[in-house]
C-alpha cells in the first residue's frame, strides 16, 4: 500500500481495497469515504465544511473513476454512485449564498442542498454541479456543462445551462 493512502487513513479517510490516489488535498480526511477499485487521478481538492458534523461528507463509490483536478466544494453532502467517470476538472458545489438587502453580502446565510450521483454515470470533462441536483442512474453529462436541475436516468444533457440532447440506448 502507497504511504499516501497509509497517511490518509491514518487520519481517517475511509479508503477500499484496490482504490488508487494521486497526490490531492484533503483537509479533512475523516469526511471522506472512498468504495472499492477506484482511481482518484492527481490534483483534486476534497473540501468539506464543519467536518466534525458526521452528517456532512463526501462519499464515492466502488468501480469510480475521478479526472485529475476535480473540486468537491462540501457544505453538507456529495455522494458519487458506483462504476462512475468522472472526467477532469468536474467542479461539485453543494452550497450557495443567498443576497438579501438587509445584510451584508458578507454575512448572508448559506443555503445547502445535497449533489447525488447515481451509478453508471459519465461527467465530461469541465462539468459544473451545482445545489441539490440528482445524476440519474445511467445518464451522461456533456463536457463544459452547468448542471442546475435534476438529470433523469439515461438521458444526455449538455450545455451551459445544461437540457436533454439525447438518451442512451
Amino acid at each position: 500500500m502507497c504511504i499516501r493512502k497509509l497517511y490518509l487513513k491514518k487520519l481517517g479517510m475511509e479508503i477500499g481495497i484496490n482504490s488508487t490516489i494521486g497526490k490531492i488535498y484533503v483537509p479533512s480526511p475523516n469526511s471522506v469515504k472512498i468504495g472499492h477499485n477506484c482511481e482518484i487521478r492527481k490534483g483534486s481538492s476534497f473540501w468539506v465544511q464543519s467536518p466534525f458534523n458526521t452528517q456532512n461528507g463526501i462519499v464515492v463509490g466502488d468501480n469510480t473513476f475521478l479526472g485529475e483536478k476535480i473540486e468537491f466544494n462540501c457544505c453538507g453532502q456529495i455522494i458519487i454512485g458506483n462504476n462512475c467517470l468522472i472526467a477532469s476538472n468536474v467542479i461539485f458545489v453543494d452550497s450557495k449564498h443567498t443576497f438579501f438587502r438587509s445584510e451584508n453580502i458578507q454575512d448572508q446565510p448559506i443555503d445547502i442542498q445535497p449533489i447525488i450521483v447515481n451509478d453508471d454515470v459519465w461527467i465530461g470533462s469541465g462539468a459544473i454541479l451545482l445545489k441539490g441536483v440528482t445524476i440519474g442512474k445511467g445518464a451522461i453529462v456533456g463536457a463544459n456543462s452547468l448542471v442546475n436541475k435534476n438529470i433523469p436516468s439515461y438521458e444526455i444533457w449538455a450545455g451551459s445551462p445544461a437540457r436533454k440532447i439525447g438518451e442512451r440506448k
